[in-house]
C-alpha cells in the first residue's frame, strides 16, 4: 500500500469513527429525552390507533380506542367496536373484559404479555436502556431489541414525537412475522387519574373465568 493509499484509509476510518460516535451521542441524547419526559408523568390518557398484520392469516386487522396509566403499575385501554373489549392491569394483575360476550378474564402480568397487550410498553419508557439494546435507524426513531424474553417480541421500532408525551408510534416485530402499529394521539400529561379508576370489577351477568396460576 502506497502512501497516498494510507492517507485515504486512515480518513475513511476516522470519518466512521466520528460517524459511530456521532451515532452513539444521538442515541443518547433521544433515550436521555425520552426518560427525562417520562419522569415527569405521573398518570395520563389519550387515544390509540392499531394497526395489526397476522401473519397466518395474511390479514390486517384496525382498531382504535382510548388507554389510561398511572405508575407505577396500573394501565387501562378500551376498544372500540368491532373488539369491543377493555383491558385493566393493576399490579400483575390483567383483566381482559370481552363485553360483548359477557365474559372477564384474569391471568397474571409479565413481560411474556407484552405481545397480547403491547400498548402496556408504554408504562416501560423509564427503563429503555436496561431493558433493550438500542440503536439509531433514522432521524426519530430507535431500534428496540429486548435484551431478555419479553413474550415473542423480535423488535421495536419507536418513533419520538414532539408533543408532552415523547413518543408518536412503536411498531413491534415479533418472531411469528406478525407486526402492530401503534400510534398515539391526543395525549393528556397528569390528567388526575385515581387509583380507583384502575379496579375492575365484573358486572353483573358476566361471566368469569380465573387463569392465574
Amino acid at each position: 500500500m502506497n502512501k497516498k493509499s494510507s492517507i485515504i484509509s486512515i480518513s475513511l476510518l476516522a470519518v466512521f469513527m466520528l460517524s459511530t460516535i456521532s451515532s452513539a451521542s444521538t442515541v443518547d441524547t433521544i433515550v436521555e429525552k425520552i426518560q427525562n419526559k417520562d419522569k415527569e408523568i405521573q398518570n395520563m390518557r389519550g387515544t390509540f390507533l392499531q394497526t395489526s398484520y397476522i401473519t397466518d392469516l395474511d390479514r390486517v386487522e384496525r382498531y382504535e380506542g382510548e388507554f389510561f396509566v398511572k405508575k407505577p403499575s396500573s394501565m387501562k385501554w378500551t376498544y372500540s367496536k368491532p373488539r369491543d373489549e377493555e383491558i385493566t392491569i393493576s399490579g400483575n394483575t390483567t383483566w381482559i373484559y370481552k363485553r360483548s360476550e359477557k365474559q372477564a378474564l384474569r391471568t397474571t402480568f409479565s413481560r411474556d404479555s407484552y405481545g397480547q397487550v403491547p400498548l402496556a410498553l408504554i408504562n416501560s419508557l423509564g427503563s429503555l436502556k436496561n431493558d433493550f439494546d438500542i440503536k439509531l435507524i433514522k432521524e426519530n426513531t430507535l431500534e428496540l431489541t429486548p435484551k431478555n424474553r419479553m413474550g415473542f417480541i423480535e423488535k421495536i421500532l419507536l418513533e419520538t414525537g414532539s408533543g408532552d408525551f415523547p413518543v408518536k408510534t412503536f411498531k413491534i416485530f415479533d418472531t411469528h412475522g406478525n407486526r402492530i402499529l401503534i400510534t398515539l394521539k391526543d395525549v393528556r400529561i397528569n390528567p388526575g387519574l385515581e387509583d380507583s379508576f384502575f379496579m375492575f370489577k365484573a358486572p353483573a351477568g358476566v361471566e368469569v373465568f380465573d387463569f392465574n396460576p
